[in-house]
């Protein structure tokens, strides 16, 4: 089959999708389908296997929220995209009969403990990963079954696009040496642009866990628990440089942010002696002293001595 026949072939599948649309139903799969087109772009799919990932679900929210007030619910067009015969699911070791024999999938905890990821055609997945045929695609989404939010979801997309130049842009500058009070990216685009670019990277660096505890919540409605911290404060160095970033939940933040709890050179955290606690041992930030960090996978994207440094003379209560 000829790449522009192939490429009809799924159009016409785009076209066709089996949508609920009784009860004013929203459009669910179209919906995962814009999300996972999005992640392909960003690089952050790059081979034929998807998995209900936090930050799968952080983008199909932003999408589901500009056509519905309804609660978001992933699992249901993960699980049933399966009946348009082009989408693939793949069950966790031990979980193969339950997939099989499964008829529906509710929540995102039940989904995930059952399907470790999904796959498009291997035709298909090819589009996907073309510039002009997965562009192609996502119009025939969006002409289809966004009509009435077009121009709101085409923002978002451009939206989405410059945030995910200047991620790429701040992981690229790891390829550098560190600086701690200027930053190496441009920062010409707007706030709410550098705030998401900085907070997507250390997110996904960090796989929405915070580094000391090692906690880490993920609600239906796409909120973690987790932050993107400066180490040094960015209205100090105006430096989003991933090395000067660290996700903590919001209790270790808080600590972070106000010198109660720093990280020493060999990336234990240190606690500040000048504070009072008391309450369940397992919150208190005493416990954590002297414990490892969590740390990127990678060592170029560990935080930056320098910065750790400048928080330990200039932040933290000694």
């Amino acid at each position: 089959m000829s790449t522009n026949s192939t490429l009809q072939k799924y159009v016409e599948k785009m076209k066709s999708l089996r949508i609920d649309r009784a009860h004013g139903a929203a459009p669910n799969k179209p919906t995962l389908l814009l999300a996972i087109v999005e992640l392909i772009e960003q690089g952050q799919v790059q081979e034929n296997k998807v998995s209900p990932s936090p930050g799968l679900f952080e983008i199909f929210i932003k999408y589901w929220s500009i056509v519905t007030g309804r609660r978001p619910n992933l699992a249901l067009p993960f699980f049933h995209l399966k009946r348009d015969g082009f989408w693939h699911l793949h069950a966790n070791a031990g979980y193969e009969i339950a997939l099989r024999v499964t008829t529906q999938i509710k929540t995102v905890s039940r989904l995930r403990e059952i399907v470790a990821y999904a796959s498009f055609d291997d035709e298909l997945f090819s589009l996907l990963t073309n510039t002009h045929d997965r562009e192609v695609i996502r119009q025939t989404l969006i002409n289809t079954y966004f009509t009435d939010f077009k121009a709101d979801v085409e923002s978002l997309i451009t939206e989405e696009q410059q945030i995910g130049v200047y991620r790429q842009a701040l992981l690229q500058q790891v390829e550098q040496t560190f600086s701690s009070l200027q930053s190496l990216v441009p920062t010409e685009l707007e706030d709410p642009i550098r705030t998401a670019g900085f907070r997507q990277a250390i997110m996904r660096i960090y796989d929405y866990t915070c580094a000391v505890c090692q906690l880490y919540v993920l609600t239906l409605d796409g909120e973690s628990v987790t932050e993107a911290a400066h180490i040094i404060p960015f209205t100090v160095s105006g430096n989003n440089d991933v090395r000067n970033g660290i996700s903590l939940c919001q209790l270790h933040h808080w600590a972070f942010d106000r010198g109660l709890i720093s990280v020493d050179r060999n990336y234990k955290v240190i606690v500040s002696d000048l504070l009072l606690e008391r309450g369940a041992t397992e919150w208190l930030l005493t416990t954590m002293r002297g414990k490892p960090i969590l740390l990127p996978e990678h060592d170029a994207l560990y935080p930056a001595q320098e910065a750790l440094a400048w928080h330990r003379a200039e932040i933290f209560r000694r």
